[in-house]
């Protein structure tokens, strides 16, 4: 099942994260990433973007001892992808995000609360957009086209 889709961060860049990342949480996120949209329907899912990379830019930096993050800066291109809007007011995109680090039982779904204060410089990252899979017994990132099911009934 195709649990959310989003731009992933690889290793490098990862890296370079962490070395601006202001207040390191004992916690790593596993896969760092932004969320475009959570449990999409067979109509969001973006297999035309699936694996390919884009720049984006890291804007803003929070952290309240829970979460740390970063907000995030995406480009014009992918803007009409990201439909994660926020569970409360479904009028409201939440604002694009990265969770870095948090504290022990935090959960990374809070990071879009924090308060992302201005970076001096905007730092410039690479970044490809996939897939987090959870299957019955495994969970892993894809960069394949996700394959839609239809489900089609026939009655006699």
């Amino acid at each position: 099942m195709l649990s959310y889709e989003g731009l992933f961060l690889e290793e490098d860049a990862v890296e370079l994260i962490r070395s601006f990342e202001i207040e390191h949480l004992p916690k790593v996120n596993d896969e760092i990433h932004c969320t475009f949209k959570y449990h999409p329907k067979n109509n969001e899912i973006f297999n035309e973007i699936v694996g390919n990379y884009f720049e984006i830019y890291l804007i803003g930096y929070g952290c309240d001892g829970l979460n740390s993050g970063f907000q995030i800066l995406l480009p014009d291109e992918l803007k009409q992808y990201y439909i994660n809007y926020d569970e409360q007011n479904p009028n409201i995109l939440k604002i694009p995000h990265i969770t870095v680090s948090l504290a022990e039982g935090a959960s990374a779904s809070n990071t879009k609360n924090l308060v992302f204060k201005s970076l001096k410089n905007p730092i410039k990252l690479t970044c490809r957009f996939g897939y987090w899979i959870k299957g019955e017994d495994r969970e892993y990132l894809s960069y394949e086209p996700y394959r839609i099911c239809t489900l089609k009934q026939s009655f006699r």
